[in-house]
């Protein structure tokens, strides 16, 4: 990562997962040369028949030619559209991350875009490639057709400030957004940020959260109202171990805190990374997927408590 012999694989089930499809390299319609040569996927977006799908591409370092696209299909992966640019300056140095479905009927997916130094100090190339660093949404009203871009979030004043973003968005019962914001080398705790006015306006800058993150990415999941689910590494300097938190005041208190999995399968020193998965439709299951110590993916369905 971000090597460009990566590439994405696509394998089906139609038994419910009991059995896959031998793994198929998956196309974007992009040459494996020149300013494409790296290709990386960042969100997949499925609702309805509709899949849309975020990409980034870059000439063999993302600090290189780095563009963000998106691509469309509606039966289920065989066919695809042209690759659109991400709209804006959001075309340049961006990741877009996990997409929420407002009641509105709106979608939304928070970015991590970087603004970068206006010199050349930064002696590695991945140091220019992400500093400065900007968070923000878009929002489609049609369905991922269109979309429009929201915020201009900081975590620091500082320039030359260096790190991930890998923001996540939940909705609360009065209309307020939330996004949270992994914060690298800034105390070892979770960030956030709160739009009162349904996504369309952002603070300036995110504030600092009670919650111990190593600088690794954590979701959250939406269980209704003001109750919502956190799954995180609670630990301000490794990431280990997995757990599920949940709120039950839109984010002010979470006092229901469960250890899902102590440490990796390779003992305490392994690292649980990148946890992704979604809520039943009963609201009595998290399942989810992560990424064990970078050399096996792992299920977990973990049962939720009676909610209020």
């Amino acid at each position: 990562e971000p090597s460009p012999l990566n590439y994405t694989g696509v394998t089906r089930s139609r038994d419910r997962g009991k059995t896959w499809t031998p793994l198929e390299r998956f196309d974007v319609g992009f040459p494996r040369e020149g300013k494409t040569i790296g290709q990386g996927p960042t969100e997949l977006m499925i609702l309805g028949k509709q899949s849309t799908l975020f990409l980034s591409t870059h000439s063999r370092h993302l600090a290189n030619d780095w563009r963000s696209w998106f691509l469309s299909s509606d039966d289920s992966f065989k066919t695809w559209s042209k690759p659109s640019e991400v709209p804006g300056r959001l075309t340049n140095r961006t990741f877009i991350r996990n997409h929420i479905v407002t009641r509105d009927g709106r979608i939304m997916a928070p970015f991590q875009h970087y603004i970068g130094p206006d010199d050349e100090q930064h002696k590695k190339p991945l140091d220019r490639a992400f500093t400065n660093p900007r968070n923000g949404i878009l929002i489609s009203s049609d369905r991922g057709k269109t979309w429009s871009e929201h915020g201009n979030i900081r975590l620091t004043p500082n320039d030359r400030y260096f790190g991930w973003a890998e923001n996540n968005l939940v909705e609360l019962s009065d209309g307020r957004i939330v996004m949270i914001i992994r914060a690298d080398g800034l105390g070892g705790m979770l960030y956030k940020a709160e739009s009162k006015d349904g996504g369309k306006t952002w603070p300036d800058f995110a504030s600092v959260m009670p919650i111990p993150n190593p600088g690794s990415k954590a979701t959250l999941y939406s269980l209704g109202g003001d109750t919502v689910a956190l799954l995180h590494n609670p630990n301000s300097r490794h990431r280990s171990p997995m757990a599920l938190w949940i709120s039950f005041d839109g984010m002010k208190t979470w006092p229901y805190q469960r250890i899902l999995q102590k440490e990796s399968c390779d003992g305490p020193t392994g690292r649980m990374n990148y946890p992704d998965g979604f809520v039943s439709k009963d609201n009595q299951w998290l399942h989810f997927a992560f990424d064990d110590n970078r050399h096996r993916a792992v299920h977990y369905s973990a049962k939720l408590p009676p909610l209020k």
